[in-house]
């Protein structure tokens, strides 16, 4: 095992080394210490200490959370409560990518290449594997999830007549990806509208079950909700749309990072998330993954060269900012350390704490998120009866520097009305619940304000 104290004097040394001397020294010497110490072993003593311990009892220990809080350099202002859009990643994985945006720019024909081939098409590729507990030949690194999944929604042959079961509460770009594939090849969408909050994960189930029928051919599933945090019962519905023939998608941007087994578990034919949500890596690096005798049929967004193979055919994007993958290494070293059972158990503790003092504070609030903690992963989905989600979304804003989510049915939507209006709440594991209890007097003290 690398120890973390000497590697860290030595990347210190070398990055700072790097300042001063002539560019193109500077993104070789990079580009070598990449090639040399940018592993997940000499990263995996970068968290904290957590062995033996069990999830649950650590959802309450403020101590240990404040400490992991000081892995992040955020905005001190700023109660962030919008975490199910974009986590922070690591103050570590910030430094890396300022240095390494440094090193690219100085000499980027020999950085980017050199970057791909030790770096991302390695370590990177087998940390994000092992997240996901997938072998790393089965994965494609790429922007984002929506990269991923709309690799598979505009890619997979269908025909006219053909059907896609999905839901209003599916995320909007993969329903816009869907709408084009309507309009282009005369696929038809069955769009259910599920219940919110659903009272059992059976009811759910039966909806696309009754959807589900001899012209399927794609199921798409997100899993959970963004709009409401609402876990599915993937694996029954796709047993289902299996036994008719039909492929399963996963849209698993809320869950990639909080679930110990994400996508194999789920029995799906196709996945796609992105690192910027739960597992906390820099913004614009996400992944998709099929199973392997899928990857022949699925026609890439971008056109690969002719010895591309497997699920080398879905990398292909042309020049891009290669620094953003090594930044990864950290922030998947956090990951690990603290364990996705570990940040699940948090998140839901966190939400049912604020819930608990929203019901008090204010009877009539409205929950779009089941209360079962095994309903959700910890993001919610509230509404004050009166008050207008966006109007509240920036009064927390100015008045009171929160951030969270806001939702609405435009009648633009049409028939992709969620039905679902209010404010998203998405705390991260080293919130606290003080700050919450300032998130909630917050918005009783704006719903008293406003309703006079």
């Amino acid at each position: 095992m690398t120890d973390r104290r000497a590697f860290l004097g030595r990347s210190a040394s070398a990055l700072g080394a790097i300042a001063v001397l002539p560019s193109s020294a500077a993104a070789g010497a990079f580009a070598v210490q990449l090639s040399r110490e940018m592993t997940l072993a000499a990263w995996q003593d970068a968290a904290l200490p957590t062995r033996g311990v069990t999830p649950a009892p650590m959802a309450e220990d403020e101590r240990f959370w404040a400490r992991v809080r000081q892995a992040y350099a955020l905005a001190p202002d700023v109660l962030n409560l919008d975490n199910g859009w974009t986590n922070p990643t690591p103050r570590a994985a910030v430094d890396l990518l300022v240095r390494g945006a440094r090193a690219l720019e100085a000499l980027p024909a020999e950085y980017l290449p050199k970057t791909w081939e030790t770096v991302s098409d390695t370590t990177v590729r087998q940390g994000i594997a092992e997240a996901m507990r997938v072998p790393p030949t089965e994965i494609a690194l790429v922007r984002n999830a929506t990269e991923a999944l709309n690799t598979v929604l505009m890619g997979l042959p269908l025909r006219a007549g053909d059907e896609v079961v999905c839901s209003t509460h599916d995320y909007y770009a993969t329903l816009d990806a869907l709408e084009q594939r309507r309009a282009r090849d005369g696929v038809v969408l069955r769009m259910l509208k599920p219940p919110a909050p659903a009272p059992s994960l059976d009811v759910i189930a039966e909806l696309y079950e009754a959807a589900i029928g001899p012209r399927t051919k794609l199921v798409l599933l997100t899993h959970p909700s963004n709009r409401t945090g609402q876990l599915l019962p993937v694996r029954r519905i796709a047993d289902a749309a299996h036994r008719v023939g039909a492929e399963v998608v996963v849209d698993g941007a809320q869950s990639l990072g909080l679930l110990e087994d994400p996508v194999t578990a789920l029995g799906c034919d196709y996945y796609g998330a992105s690192g910027h949500k739960w597992l906390g890596l820099p913004v614009g690096l996400g992944v998709l993954w099929m199973r392997p005798e899928h990857t022949g049929k699925v026609w890439p967004l971008l056109p690969p060269g002719a010895s591309a193979k497997g699920m080398g055919r879905f990398e292909w994007v042309g020049t891009s900012p290669e620094y953003v993958n090594p930044a990864a290494l950290p922030a998947l070293a956090v990951h690990r350390s603290l364990g996705a059972a570990r940040k699940a158990e948090r998140l839901r503790y966190l939400a049912a704490s604020w819930r608990r003092q929203m019901s008090a504070a204010l009877p009539d609030a409205q929950f779009y998120t089941s209360a079962d903690p095994g309903m959700s992963l910890g993001l919610c989905t509230v509404a004050i009866p009166g008050l207008d989600p966006l109007a509240l979304q920036k009064a927390l804003r100015v008045r009171h520097g929160i951030v969270v989510q806001a939702f609405t049915d435009a009648p633009a939507e049409g028939d992709r009305r969620a039905g679902v209006r209010g404010l998203r709440v998405s705390p991260n594991v080293y919130t606290t619940p003080a700050e919450l209890d300032r998130f909630v007097t917050a918005v009783v003290s704006t719903a008293r304000a406003d309703r006079r």
